[in-house]
């Protein structure tokens, strides 16, 4: 990508002022869902559709519990990998119970949520910790046309909810680029992990679609720049951390 799109979180110190990662929103009492007035077409228009060259789930698979919004099958199946992948680990690293963020899925471009006191922007994702929540502009969410395949999806999805992970372990706070690599670092555990425990399902070329699209999301803004989220190279090296397990993410500087 040329545009220099970003993964987008907001922390809650920080609202006022800067924007992390790529956040998913879901609708909290009392607040309006934006996109519930266009829910059917929304959850099928532009929806990629899994073909022989993308990632995809295997087994039964169900979007989290009172969970049922405006997604392309994509984003649907990435929804259901991640949260299985933290159900079936969650205990295996952190104490207490787990409990999945609320998704929104997709919301307007032309009239955004917001997160706190802060109106989101199009074209983009985010998770936000004020509703703990994740949301995501549909087109956005499909990557660059010029992608393969739909690993872009499970990228952003996967990232958002390490975001997520931050937030109940509190290691959702520091410097951006800290924050957004160590996100990309449980991105690449839980969709490994998920591989490896049977649950996803990766052609010989998903590996190198998954670094491409981790990469065109990286920073050309000097690390000197406080909104740095981290270079092509930073975000594939963090991708591959992952691979080790959530422990290594977790242990990272």
């Amino acid at each position: 990508m040329n545009d220099r799109r970003r993964l987008m979180t907001l922390a809650p110190p920080l609202l006022a002022a800067l924007m992390y990662g790529s956040p998913a929103l879901a609708a909290t009492p009392g607040e309006p869902d934006p996109a519930a007035a266009t829910a059917d077409a929304t959850a099928t228009a532009g929806a990629a559709e899994t073909g022989p060259n993308a990632l995809r789930p295997t087994g039964a698979e169900t979007v989290p519990s009172g969970q049922e919004t405006p997604m392309g099958r994509d984003e649907r199946d990435a929804v259901q990998v991640v949260n299985r992948f933290w159900e079936r680990n969650w205990s295996r690293h952190f104490p207490g119970a787990y409990t999945p963020p609320k998704v929104r899925g997709r919301y307007d471009p032309a009239d955004p949520p917001t997160c706190g006191d802060v109106r989101l922007e199009p074209g983009n994702a985010y998770y936000c910790p004020a509703g703990d929540y994740l949301t995501w502009d549909g087109d956005f969410v499909k990557g660059d046309p010029e992608l393969e395949g739909n690993a872009f999806t499970y990228i952003t999805i996967a990232h958002e909810w390490g975001h997520a992970i931050q937030h109940r372990t509190h290691t959702l706070s520091g410097p951006t680029a800290k924050i957004e690599l160590q996100a990309d670092c449980l991105a690449g555990a839980t969709l490994t992990g998920a591989r490896d425990e049977g649950h996803l399902e990766w052609e010989p070329l998903d590996e190198e679609r998954l670094l491409t699209a981790i990469a065109s999301i990286g920073d050309d803004l000097p690390e000197t720049d406080p909104d740095h989220h981290g270079s092509p190279e930073d975000r594939v090296t963090a991708f591959l951390t992952g691979e080790q397990g959530v422990r290594a993410c977790m242990s990272r500087p």
